[in-house]
């Protein structure tokens, strides 16, 4: 049950933020290391929940799918955003170290190796998205946690203009960001700010 649960959070994050290539069932269970036949059966499900859509490609049996979630259902945002906000719970020290910067961001990503090996991590990768009236705001705050960090922290900060045309030109190191990263703050205009992107 445990690991049913798990792979449902799975998935619909992984379409949360996969920006590159359109899903389809093969591709899905390929990324996330599951069977086609269990993959399947979680996206039968979502679809009968009305958390997905399943569009056929082409014609037949052997047809593929294309997966994409139903931003319709009011609640696949609601969902999304709890399962972003249990990811940054597992984050609570970058949480409380970069607190100030949740009043003056919409959203915030930590990402790189500070999440998967953070001894041998070299530095903390940031990434605050803003109106530009805060840039210096966020600069401010950055410098103050520095001091209190042996490793160097490493910020970028973008308006919702430029991360999306980045996005859009394919950043690898942004979309690697949006895949492997944890949002800290602003779960939920970090999900409306994907959903505009995906529409």
């Amino acid at each position: 049950m445990v690991t049913r649960e798990l792979n449902t959070k799975r998935v619909l994050l992984h379409l949360l933020r996969n920006i590159s290539i359109p899903c389809t069932i093969t591709l899905l269970a390929s990324q996330l290391g599951l069977s086609r036949v269990g993959i399947w059966k979680i996206l039968k499900q979502f679809e009968d929940d009305k958390y997905i859509t399943l569009t056929a490609v082409g014609a037949g049996k052997t047809s593929a799918f294309l997966v994409n979630l139903n931003w319709e259902n009011q609640l696949v945002e609601k969902t999304l955003s709890l399962f972003l906000t249990e990811e940054a719970i597992k984050q609570r020290r970058w949480q409380v170290n970069f607190a100030d910067l949740e009043k003056v961001t919409d959203f915030v990503i930590l990402y790189g190796s500070i999440l998967t090996s953070a001894q041998q991590a070299h530095d903390i990768d940031i990434l605050g998205i803003t109106p530009i009236k805060n840039f210096v705001k966020i600069q401010q705050i950055i410098d103050s946690v520095q001091k209190t960090q042996p490793k160097k922290i490493h910020s970028l900060n973008f308006t919702q203009i430029e991360f999306k045309t980045e996005l859009k030109k394919q950043n690898s190191a942004l979309t690697d960001s949006i895949k492997k990263g944890v949002i800290l703050f602003g779960q939920e205009k970090f999900v409306q700010f994907m959903k505009e992107i995906k529409k």
